[in-house]
């Protein structure tokens, strides 16, 4: 647990050591305005969603559950400019007395948390409330948003992969 803090406070102080870090202070307020916008986008699509699906001869999560593999293609082609592999990461750290296997599953990890993969349930868990609520109850809602979170979790993990593998031209 210990190895996994520090390398968190090393990531945490080379952003800090960027010189870009106090530079782009619009670069950042545009960042949280757009994420409060698409935030807000997806809450009003989720919501938007779920009362149009409803009344058709099948349920509305069975719609979106359909077009799920939709979302999951749209996740991974927004990963490509926004997400980095964290394989340059690595390096620096290889020649310390530190098995390779610890810090392959410190990133793997620490990717796996990342925030970009809750975005989605922006859209989920308004349109699951909705939705889910009626048939399953508040144990449905919760079992079908930690669903969709792994499904994004596991696109992560596959955007990983084929990243890498892109960059090693393996692909």
């Amino acid at each position: 647990m210990s190895l996994f803090l520090d390398l968190r406070k090393h990531g945490k102080l080379a952003e800090k050591r960027n010189p870009m870090y106090e530079k782009s202070k619009f670069g950042k307020f545009w960042m949280y305005f757009m994420f409060v916008f698409w935030a807000g986008y997806l809450i009003f699509f989720g919501t938007t969603f779920a009362f149009a699906f409803d009344g058709g001869a099948t349920e509305a999560y069975h719609v979106m559950n359909s077009g799920l593999i939709f979302v999951l293609v749209l996740d991974f082609l927004i990963r490509l400019p926004f997400q980095k592999t964290p394989t340059q990461e690595v390096k620096p750290y290889l020649l310390l007395p530190i098995k390779r296997n610890r810090l392959i599953d410190f990133l793997l990890i620490r990717s796996g948390l990342d925030g970009f993969n809750l975005f989605w349930l922006f859209l989920f868990v308004p349109f699951s409330i909705i939705t889910v609520t009626k048939f399953y109850g508040i144990s449905g809602v919760l079992t079908y948003c930690i669903g969709i979170w792994l499904l994004m979790v596991f696109n992560n993990y596959w955007f990983l992969l084929c990243r890498t593998l892109m960059g090693e031209r393996i692909w």
